[in-house]
């Protein structure tokens, strides 16, 4: 869908309240995403500025993929974290403090699409399947949205793993996941 800059930014803000409605309070590591320029993901740097606001001393952790093996690593992300453009044009870290997928309280999950049940569409490589497989089972995964759910994921399988929940402009999706 076509967005206006004036209607990305209002879907945008309009998200971040739903973002904000989180209790984010026991949270002390949290895995994020960065938008791909000129895809229209969501804005994760108003979610990492929040966090870094409401909850000082929370580790920020970007992921850095591995095409060869559709692996990914994690590093801290702070003020002196330097961001490079991977193959696919997603900003990842070059250097930082590791830190394993076990050790994540919360993973924002980029998605294309979600459906009602909490199953998500990607962009079809398995990296986040892959990874979130490795993370603690109450480990919470939210996925974030400019749009609404659609119809059931006909395709979801197996190795899918759903959301907990989805911030939408309009809404918090809780989904009822089984984590």
């Amino acid at each position: 869908m076509d967005l206006s800059e004036q209607e990305f930014g209002s879907l945008n803000g309009q998200l971040m309240g739903q973002v904000k409605q989180l209790d984010a309070e026991r949270w002390s590591t949290v895995h994020l995403f960065l938008p791909i320029p000129g895809n229209r993901e969501p804005d994760t740097h108003a979610v990492a500025e929040w966090l870094r606001a409401t909850r000082p001393g929370i580790r920020l952790v970007l992921s850095i993929s591995d095409s060869h093996d559709r692996t990914m690593s994690h590093r801290v992300w702070d003020d002196r974290t330097v961001l490079e453009h991977s193959r696919w044009g997603i900003p990842e870290p070059t250097d930082g403090e590791p830190v394993s997928a076990q050790e994540l309280d919360v993973v924002f999950v980029p998605l294309l699409a979600f459906d009602i049940h909490g199953n998500r569409v990607g962009y079809g490589k398995g990296f986040y399947d892959r990874f979130l497989h490795e993370c603690r089972a109450d480990a919470l995964k939210i996925g974030l949205s400019l749009f609404e759910a659609t119809e059931p994921v006909a395709d979801a399988d197996g190795h899918d793993v759903a959301l907990d929940l989805c911030a939408t402009p309009s809404r918090l999706w809780h989904f009822n996941t089984g984590s």
